[in-house]
């Protein structure tokens, strides 16, 4: 399992600016995702944490010195759901605790999918229920790049149609 790393210097961290919006997989249809904290799909049994998953990359908000949040992603393939993992650095403690934050049924959802529609999901739940605001840099790049990133972070805050302009 990749351990995220937080950068202490901003030449540690991705390209930012100049990146491509990224085409975004299909979203399948029924994606019946549970997203949110305490929430779990009946039947889902979960261990102190996800076992081999896939490292998405890290983001951060750094409101101020005292006040940032720093969260790390991963997805997890259960037995029988997709399932999105928050690993969050808790700065109180010195340690990383898992949450795990998303769920949806594997059958004829790809990783790609159920990565980039579980993290969509779940950061509109956020902002929603945690008015969660735009992350203010990628601290690492993982199985998504900067520019898949960047193209979440515009359908989630930018409130886009996930099929293209505003129009549509």
């Amino acid at each position: 399992m990749k351990n995220p790393s937080i950068p202490m210097s901003p030449d540690k961290l991705p390209q930012q600016r100049i990146v491509p919006v990224a085409s975004i997989p299909a979203r399948p249809n029924p994606f019946d995702a549970v997203v949110g904290w305490n929430e779990k799909p009946e039947g889902v049994v979960l261990a102190n944490g996800p076992s081999n998953p896939e490292y998405l990359g890290q983001v951060e908000w750094a409101w101020s010195r005292m006040n940032n949040r720093v969260d790390a992603y991963y997805i997890s393939r259960g037995r029988s759901h997709w399932m999105l993992w928050l690993y969050s650095y808790d700065d109180n403690w010195g340690k990383w605790d898992w949450l795990p934050i998303g769920y949806v049924l594997r059958k004829d959802v790809s990783l790609d999918q159920a990565a980039f529609h579980l993290l969509i999901d779940y950061w509109r739940w956020d902002k929603e229920k945690g008015d969660l605001d735009h992350f203010h840099w990628i601290n690492e790049q993982g199985y998504l790049d900067a520019s898949q990133w960047r193209t979440i972070a515009l359908l989630v805050w930018n409130a886009a149609p996930e099929g293209g302009g505003k129009d549509e």
